[in-house]
């Protein structure tokens, strides 16, 4: 915008109202000041540990939050809840020089892959981010709000005359054990966030953007849940080649325009994603393979797509990034038991870790079923996602709108 060349824009930086360690953190913006920027950014996302140990390779610190919401008072304005999976997914859900030259330095991830000259070996490039035992000196990460709350993409500026208790609340995860750090029984310390924004110091530019801001709309990220259960054998013989279906409803889309959708596919057990203390490739956020897949999406009682719908894995990874966009993948990413030791650094841990599952459904909800199959192998090793319990976590972009009424008379969110 042309008013940051003058003396129209200022940023702040914020310290929390609430800052529980571990638990959860509590922003005010103040009152006295006539707007704020959507550009909302949280800095100093991070934590101390008893050691130096890295961050989640996949959702690097920014695995700390949980759940996160807009507020004005209490009304929820904008919320996430699960950030965790679908950050990995974002993260992800991006060309892999943008994670080799900056996004990684960002999320502290360890996203960014290269091909090694001497080994010829496909590994990640980027840096490995710790939490170190000293806040002066342990790694934290930048988040952009907008990339969790998209009520802020849709906004041109949030004028305190309208949203008169602006606060933004935040649920940490930082439990031992839950595979934020790649070390399991490393504890650990939430550092103190603080929030930048950029204030609007001219009345006159608040005032002409009040004049503009009758409406927004912008499609909300929201989370469901289903499980698909550890099959009878649980990897012995008599799961050798057996077809294993789960069909849900899920009903958190009911009476809403739904346009796309993700479901990732977390193990039900984290233990098995971790050995020796540490955490297996990208621990419990990943997105598990499974042995032929298929996935059908039944939508007001209609199948959505043809015949079996998605079966095989780059049908599945076709519809995400025909869906979704460009990804950063290697081989064997979305592949079951394929162990690319000899092409990929700790191809044995990365194996099928992101096997994303999802589409572009485009539809008012009025019944939502997904029915989903995987096929058993006769499996004795620890860890067999095809036959164990997998948690889906299923997010949806549901259409929302803000309605703003004349001087004095608030206004409205709702579905569309």
């Amino acid at each position: 915008m042309t008013f940051y060349s003058d003396s129209n824009v200022s940023t702040k930086y914020l310290d929390p109202k609430i800052f529980t360690p571990n638990a959860r953190t509590t922003f005010e913006l103040d009152q006295s000041e006539a707007a704020y920027l959507p550009n909302l950014r949280l800095t100093f996302i991070g934590a101390v540990s008893d050691a130096n140990v890295a961050y989640n390779d996949l959702v690097g610190a920014l695995a700390l939050i949980k759940n996160i919401r807009l507020m004005d008072g209490k009304t929820v304005l904008c919320s996430m809840n699960e950030a965790q999976f679908y950050t990995g997914f974002k993260n992800v859900n991006k060309p892999n020089e943008v994670n080799q030259s900056s996004a990684s330095y960002q999320d502290c991830s360890g996203l960014g892959f290269t091909v090694n000259g001497s080994t010829n070996a496909i590994e990640r490039m980027a840096s490995q981010f710790k939490a170190n035992t000293a806040t002066g000196t342990t790694d934290s990460a930048t988040l952009d709000l907008r990339h969790l709350l998209p009520m802020l993409n849709s906004v041109s500026h949030l004028p305190t005359a309208v949203f008169q208790n602006l606060n933004i609340q935040i649920e940490f995860d930082a439990v031992t054990g839950n595979q934020v750090l790649n070390g399991t029984a490393n504890t650990l310390s939430t550092l103190r966030p603080v929030l930048a924004c950029d204030v609007i110091n001219n009345p006159v530019v608040v005032a002409n953007l009040n004049k503009g801001l009758k409406n927004a709309t912008w499609l909300e990220v929201e989370h469901d849940f289903f499980i698909i259960p550890q099959t009878t054998a649980n990897g012995g013989a008599a799961d050798q080649l057996l077809e294993q279906s789960t069909n849900v409803q899920i009903n958190g889309f009911n009476n809403k325009h739904l346009e796309r959708i993700l479901i990732v596919k977390e193990i039900g057990d984290a233990s098995l994603e971790q050995s020796g203390g540490s955490t297996s490739g990208f621990g419990k956020f990943s997105s598990q393979c499974c042995y032929k897949q298929k996935l059908q999406f039944r939508v007001n009682g209609r199948n959505v797509l043809p015949r079996n719908g998605i079966v095989g894995n780059n049908e599945r990874l076709a519809h995400i990034v025909d869906a979704f966009g460009e990804c950063s993948a290697y081989i064997s990413s979305n592949q079951y038991g394929l162990n690319a030791t000899l092409e990929l650094t700790d191809g044995r841990d990365l194996m099928g870790q992101l096997d994303y599952m999802g589409m572009y459904i485009g539809e008012d909800i009025s019944n939502l079923q997904i029915n989903y199959s995987r096929t058993g192998l006769e499996d004795n090793t620890p860890k067999s996602p095809t036959t164990q319990t997998l948690n889906a976590h299923v997010y949806g972009e549901v259409r929302k709108s803000l309605i703003v009424g004349g001087p004095g008379q608030g206004y409205v969110i709702r579905y569309m």
